[in-house]
C-alpha cells in the first residue's frame, strides 16, 4: 500500500491529477443516486431557484443570487439553463424535474447522513493524506447530473478561484463517478501540469454590495495573473469550430472513468467538460477539501463560500 501511495503522489505532483479506479463499489455509488432521487422528489420545483451557468454571465447570474450565495451549508437545487424560463429562475412548464436539475450543493456533506457517510470516511481521509494534505476540513460537496441532451459545458477553471486559502493554495477536488463517464456524455477533461501556474483570478465577494451599494453584483471576479501568465480560455472554452479539437489542442486530455473510480484534481489544474448531448447521464458526487487550520493556513474571508457566524467546516 505504501508504494501504490508513493507512486500515486509522484503522478500526482507531476500531472495535478490522478485516477483512482475502483475508490467506491457499486452500492456505494448506487446509494448516493438513490439518496439523490430521494431528495430530488421532495424539492419543490414550484419555488423559484437560479440556473447553473459557467458561461460569462456568471457574474450575472450566481454572482447576484441570494439563493446561491447562501447554499454554503445547505442543500439547494440548481437548474440547468435549458429548462428554465427566460427569467433563469423556473422550471420551464412542462419539464420533469429530475431531469431538469445541473447540481444539488453545497452542505450535502454537512446535512445529510448519506452524503456525509461518504465525505467524511476514513478511505477519503487516507487518499487526501497520501496526496500530501495533513489535516483537511471539507468547505464544500456538489452533485452534478450532467443531464442527457442538456448537460451543459463546464468551461475551464482553476478551483482555488473559487476556494481560495492564504497564504497558500490548497483546495483539492474529489470527482467520484456514480455512473460511467466517457467522451460521448461529458467526461472530465484537465490539462497536465498546469498546477504548477498561478491562479489566475478569484470569484470574491464584491466589497461595494457589501458596503451597501445594491446595484452591483455580490460576487465578482478578480484579476490575480499579470497579462504575462493569462491564458485566452480563462473562464471559456478554447476557441475553435471544433470544440474537441480546439480542447486538445489547447493541451486538455479527456480522463474517462468508470463508475466508482475518483479522478483527485489539484485546485490549481485547468480542468473542463464539454456539454453532454448523448441519450444517457454522467451523475458524479464532488467534494472539495482544503487544508485546515491546525496547518497554519486561512480560508479568505472573501471567499463567496461562508459558514454562518462560529460554525466550521467539518474535518474529513
Amino acid at each position: 500500500m505504501a508504494a501504490e501511495d508513493g507512486a500515486l503522489r509522484t503522478a500526482f505532483d507531476q500531472d495535478g491529477i490522478a485516477v483512482i479506479p475502483g475508490f467506491c463499489s457499486e452500492a456505494e455509488c448506487d446509494a448516493m443516486r438513490a439518496r439523490m432521487g430521494k431528495l430530488l422528489d421532495e424539492w419543490d420545483s414550484t419555488q423559484k431557484v437560479v440556473a447553473f451557468s459557467t458561461a460569462g454571465d456568471q457574474e450575472e447570474a450566481q454572482g447576484s443570487s441570494s439563493y446561491f450565495l447562501d447554499s454554503a451549508d445547505r442543500i439547494h437545487f440548481f437548474l440547468e439553463p435549458a429548462a428554465t424560463t427566460a427569467d433563469g429562475v423556473s422550471l420551464l412548464p412542462g419539464r420533469e424535474k429530475h431531469t431538469s436539475i445541473n447540481k444539488v450543493g453545497h452542505g450535502l456533506h454537512v446535512l445529510d447522513p448519506v452524503f456525509r457517510e461518504y465525505s467524511s470516511s476514513e478511505k477519503v481521509l487516507q487518499l487526501a493524506q497520501s496526496l500530501g494534505w495533513v489535516a483537511p476540513v471539507l468547505p464544500q460537496s456538489m452533485y452534478i447530473f450532467k443531464q442527457p441532451k442538456i448537460g451543459g459545458e463546464v468551461t475551464s477553471h482553476q478551483d482555488s478561484t473559487f476556494l481560495y486559502t492564504e497564504p497558500r493554495q490548497t483546495c483539492l477536488g474529489l470527482w467520484l463517478a456514480l455512473e460511467d463517464a466517457t467522451l460521448e456524455n461529458g467526461c472530465l477533461w484537465g490539462r497536465k501540469g498546469s498546477h504548477k501556474e498561478p491562479v489566475r483570478r478569484r470569484f470574491a465577494r464584491n466589497p461595494a454590495y457589501f458596503s451597501g451599494n445594491t446595484e452591483v453584483p455580490m460576487l465578482v471576479f478578480e484579476q490575480l495573473a499579470t497579462d504575462e501568465e493569462q491564458i485566452q480560455w480563462e473562464g471559456q472554452m478554447p476557441e475553435g469550430d471544433d470544440v474537441e479539437a480546439a480542447v486538445r489542442a489547447a493541451g486538455f486530455v479527456p480522463l474517462p472513468v468508470k463508475k466508482g473510480d475518483l479522478v483527485a484534481i489539484h485546485g490549481q489544474v485547468d480542468h473542463l467538460s464539454l456539454s453532454n448531448v448523448s441519450p444517457k447521464s454522467r451523475h458524479t458526487y464532488q467534494l472539495h477539501l482544503v487544508e485546515g487550520p491546525t496547518e497554519g493556513v486561512t480560508w479568505s474571508a472573501r471567499n463567496w463560500l461562508q459558514y454562518p457566524k462560529g460554525q466550521t467546516f467539518p474535518k474529513v
